[in-house]
């Protein structure tokens, strides 16, 4: 019987598709020190948060955006901006709850999908505000980056310590980065 090589077994192999990902990203200026960063954002929920959802857990989901110098090495960033969401179960009326992060916007979303799709229109459009001139004036030298994850935190401890969860979400909370030019 011949041996396939491991590396052919795992090109064969489908991979798993993150959890939170930012697909793609733009940006648009609305004033002189105001920019709008409009990421496309895909939310797809591990079979154990569902679960918790069901039960009671409320999610919370983060989405930080940076303006920095498009250097080799990270600098500091010159302006932050962050948005928050809460995703929320009611068992009674069988509808899903969205609500922003000052607690003002809530909106109920009969499925789950509707409800990572609002999360994901709500959480991919963040202003950064009180951007420096210099941004302006020289965007081939700065770039934008965005990070989407989950509030651990906010999980009961149970779930803070699932090897599988961190599995699933906290190997893809890398920076997506893109030029200003």
């Amino acid at each position: 019987m011949p041996r396939i090589p491991w590396l052919l077994v795992l090109l064969l192999v489908p991979g798993v598709a993150p959890a939170l990902e930012i697909r793609d990203a733009s940006h648009l200026w609305l004033d002189d020190t105001t920019l709008l960063a409009r990421l496309d954002l895909h939310m797809n929920l591990p079979e154990v948060l569902v679960d918790a959802l069901e039960n009671g857990v409320i999610l919370g989901f983060r989405l930080e955006a940076q303006a920095e110098p498009d250097r080799m090495l990270p600098g500091r960033p010159l302006v932050r901006a962050e948005n928050r969401v809460q995703l929320r179960y009611y068992p009674l009326n069988r509808h899903y709850l969205v609500t922003s992060r000052d607690g003002e916007r809530m909106e109920l979303r009969p499925t789950l999908g509707d409800a990572l799709e609002q999360s994901a229109r709500r959480l991919g459009r963040i202003r950064l505000e009180d951007v420096p001139e210099a941004l302006r004036e020289a965007p081939d030298d700065y770039r934008l980056n965005a990070r989407l994850s989950l509030d651990y935190t906010a999980l009961p401890l149970p779930l803070q310590l699932d090897a599988g969860l961190r599995g699933e979400l906290t190997a893809r909370q890398e920076w997506y980065g893109w030029s200003l030019d």
